[in-house]
């Protein structure tokens, strides 16, 4: 019976609040460990090139802040969550069997107060072993560099998750440094791998589009959608400290860089401001992604919107559920999405999307969603609406438009 391996080289090198990438790995990671499933969590070491078993139980009581003993009863959930989802299909499929050993045994092991570094244990793959990878492998090209020469020579199960490929496919859309990088990684995961998870019909598309142009193989593709199961909420989620935050507010969560298009919102807030409409505070919550400068610096010294955008780094997920939780609606102009993580978790708070698509764009169709809409012709702010929670109706604050 072979082993069930799962990188979690993000979660060992991270720090401070999670990103997006992150927050998968660790959901990941954390329903597995929890969920009592046997598996072996590994992490890569870039000075040796090597992968060695982690103590997760250090991870989860780091990330967690608090050192108590994992429990499995924490109710029933509505839906299977991406990690159920995950190895039921690989269970289902022959690949993920069983661990050699329980994950117990594994971080027994170590000690989190030795003063000294423990040796590393390190891994040696197995023919029946299953490795799944799930993080931002692509900060580090030799990841997926040993993972294929150590593939070829041993013939373990390689299953990697993609998230998108808007670097390969758009690149107009990304800093030019990671057009290389990035498109050599995904060649790397396309050619290496023996099944890959796409985390959206859209990112399946992608692949096969991508892998048509490159002329790669393509091994087996399927669809693991993220954000699908419903969010608790939780009593003590607190207020953030955010200062000048006002009752009513619209909020927009991710990366504030050029794909996410916060752009738009400036300019939607700036024309309301000329013709004299009261549109809720805007709350932008993201940390600073690649040339968001000059709009973030737009958006805090424009009298017209200083006070009516604010523009928040490194909030923690109990801040940023009670916005989910008091926000009026929330609103994603990104021109390009894999997924588009804040959608699905703005719906499992229960609160409407406003979004923004490009002719590029996938869509999602929502009974009473509000589409702002660009193309090459018109800056089209469209309509806000308000959603108003106890009767689900839609009130329009105001249509505005501007021909370029």
């Amino acid at each position: 019976m072979g082993r069930l391996l799962v990188d979690a080289t993000d979660l060992v090198s991270w720090s401070g609040t999670h990103g997006g990438v992150q927050r998968v790995v660790y959901a990941v990671t954390k329903e597995l460990f929890l969920s009592g499933r046997q598996a072996v969590y590994i992490a890569f070491d870039a000075s040796e090139n090597r992968f060695y078993v982690i103590d997760f139980q250090a991870i989860y009581d780091r990330v967690e802040n608090t050192p108590k003993t994992p429990q499995t009863g924490e109710g029933p959930l509505a839906r299977k969550t991406v990690a159920e989802r995950i190895y039921t299909r690989m269970k289902r499929n022959r690949i993920a069997s069983a661990a050699a050993r329980p994950v117990k045994a594994v971080i027994k092991r170590y000690s989190p107060t030795t003063d000294t570094p423990p040796s590393r244990d390190w891994v040696a793959f197995a023919k029946e072993d299953d490795v799944l990878i799930l993080g931002m492998a692509w900060e580090n090209l030799n990841i997926q560099r040993v993972l294929g020469e150590q593939r070829k020579s041993i013939g373990f199960h390689l299953i990697q998750l993609v998230y998108d490929l808007i670097i390969c496919l758009y690149p107009q859309l990304h800093h030019p440094s990671n057009y290389l990088p990035y498109t050599t990684h995904i060649k790397g995961v396309i050619a290496d791998s023996d099944k890959l998870l796409a985390i959206s019909e859209s990112t399946k598309k992608d692949i096969l589009k991508f892998a048509k142009q490159e002329h790669l193989r393509v091994p087996q593709v399927e669809v693991i959608r993220l954000g699908d199961e419903l969010l608790k909420k939780a009593k003590d989620h607190k207020r953030p400290a955010i200062a000048g935050l006002k009752k009513d507010f619209i909020l927009c969560v991710g990366t504030v860089e050029v794909r996410k298009n916060h752009t738009l919102l400036y300019y939607a807030y700036k024309l309301a401001a000329e013709k004299g409409v009261k549109l809720p505070q805007l709350i932008i919550i993201g940390g600073s992604g690649w040339y968001s400068g000059d709009i973030q610096y737009l958006i805090a010294t424009d009298p017209a919107t200083q006070n009516e955008i604010k523009v928040v780094h490194g909030v923690a997920d109990d801040g940023l559920a009670w916005l989910y939780e008091n926000c009026q609606f929330t609103i994603y102009p990104s021109m390009y999405e894999g997924w588009g993580l804040p959608i699905a978790e703005s719906l499992a708070y229960g609160r409407e999307r406003a979004g923004k698509y490009n002719y590029i764009l996938w869509k999602i169709e929502l009974t009473n969603q509000v589409t702002l809409r660009n193309n090459c012709r018109n800056a089209q702010v469209g309509h806000f609406s308000k959603i108003t929670p106890k009767d689900n109706s839609q009130q329009q604050i105001h249509g505005i438009m501007r021909n370029r």
